[in-house]
């Protein structure tokens, strides 16, 4: 569905994403994650042929996005500021989207907001942040997206409105097989959600895997040996961080499999405990190393 085939995009001479490649098949809800300017909304916004990058390329169903009007009416985009539509009110983004959109669906339009409840007549620039969100997403979904790019969308959302938001997600990707490129930094949100996710630093991308992969690989040990640990043990290439707590060990590492359960072990590894880390431990480890 998506390639992303190293992209490069700089302002005032200073790159802001560096030769980015990745791919996200169809179907797949894909979250990208990162600390404040690691270039998440410049990577999304160059997607959606907000940006042109400075090289390489961003190819949508086998196809260029660069001014493909006919491809981006599939597309539908969630900004992280949603201001374009201020001195519109509901229904008259009913009448722009209607002429816009060939895809547009009144009926679903109406649908999502019997759940979201905005007033139809107040313009979109009264309203609370919160609800402008539910707004972008509600005419995000409105023409029926084969990729949907979402910019912090839950942004302003309460924990109520945004379980709808996940549900109504999680229900549109079931049912049509939507593709969903989602930042955020509610982390403990997109471990809930997503397929594959996308660790971006200081524009490049550190890691790119399935959650799943993640899970079983990225892992904390609690480790006690026999009598001390094996020399140079804190520097093993497997590991991301290790701590010494009296006679235990703590280990974070990104190589977890039966080798090196197997390598403790012949070190005379008395006790080995495995314990799941969250995806924000994830980051925060990743990213640190």
């Amino acid at each position: 569905m998506l390639k992303v085939i190293n992209v490069s995009k700089s302002f005032s001479g200073k790159k802001a994403i560096k030769n980015i490649s990745l791919e996200v098949k169809a179907g797949t809800i894909m979250g990208l994650i990162g600390p404040n300017g690691a270039g998440k909304s410049t990577l999304l916004r160059t997607i959606a042929d907000i940006y042109t990058p400075d090289s390489g390329e961003v190819i949508i169903k086998g196809n260029n996005i660069k001014d493909n009007f006919n491809l981006k009416e599939s597309i539908g985009y969630v900004a992280d500021r949603n201001d374009f539509f201020n001195s519109y009110t509901f229904d008259e983004m009913i009448n722009y989207y209607s002429l816009a959109y060939k895809t547009f669906d009144i009926t679903r339009v109406l649908e999502l907001n019997s759940i979201f409840q905005i007033p139809r007549k107040k313009k979109i620039s009264k309203l609370s942040k919160g609800n402008v969100s539910r707004v972008a997403f509600i005419f995000a979904m409105s023409i029926k997206p084969e990729l949907l790019i979402l910019d912090e969308p839950a942004s302003g959302f309460d924990p109520i409105v945004k379980r709808k938001f996940h549900q109504i997600l999680i229900e549109d990707v079931s049912k049509r097989g939507t593709t969903v490129v989602i930042s955020s930094h509610n982390l403990s949100d997109l471990e809930n959600i997503c397929d594959q996710v996308v660790f971006l630093k200081d524009g490049e991308i550190i890691k790119d895997n399935t959650l799943e992969n993640l899970k079983t690989s990225m892992r904390k040990l609690q480790i006690i040996f026999k009598d001390k640990a094996p020399e140079n043990f804190e520097n093993w290439n497997e590991f991301l961080k290790v701590e010494k707590l009296g006679r235990s060990y703590n280990v974070i590492t990104e190589s977890y499999n039966k080798e090196l359960v197997q390598k403790l072990k012949e070190t005379e590894a008395l006790f080995i405990e495995e314990l799941d880390l969250t995806l924000e431990d994830m980051l925060i480890y990743t990213v640190e190393k």
